[in-house]
């Protein structure tokens, strides 16, 4: 999606009831432009559909194989418990190691401003992302929770 696109977009989601000629002036495009954009809609009845974000996803959303209850309690103290244990025999010191991934990605992006508390951001970000996949695997909860726990480890040092 272009640049262009984008804004449109972002204009109409914001702006639903917009004349498409006012959503054209707002974005600097032209009138043409956004009729091609709004013919790309499934449905006339797109203004006033309720808004899902997630529907931008082109995935399915799947159902649960078998569903486990946890509560929040439960979520909470696995994800201390898989942070608090001493996992550096296989993984070695996680501040030394989110350091190392930082290194890699910065190498990898050809950039040099990811730091080890962005790692702990970035792997919760694949979390949340893995849950919008299959969000009744819980140990991608549990697991965004440990990331951010040592996300906030590093920031207070």
């Amino acid at each position: 999606m272009t640049k262009k696109e984008e804004k449109v977009w972002a204009y109409l989601v914001a702006n639903r009831k917009a004349k498409l000629q006012d959503v054209a002036e707002a974005c600097s495009v032209d009138l043409e432009f956004v009729c091609k954009l709004v013919d790309r809609i499934g449905t006339p009845d797109w203004r006033e559909e309720p808004f899902d974000p997630y529907a931008l996803v082109d995935a399915p959303m799947p159902t649960p194989k078998e569903k486990i209850q946890m509560s929040r309690a439960d979520v909470l103290d696995t994800a201390k418990d898989y942070v608090t244990r001493d996992r550096a025999a296989d993984h070695g010191d996680m501040e030394d190691n989110f350091r190392t991934i930082a290194s890699y990605w910065n190498t990898h992006l050809g950039i040099d401003f990811i730091r080890p508390q962005d790692v702990a951001v970035m792997m919760t970000m694949l979390k949340l992302a893995r849950i919008r996949q299959n969000e009744w695997h819980l140990d991608n909860w549990i697991d965004a929770c440990g990331y951010m726990a040592c996300g906030g480890e590093i920031v207070s040092k």
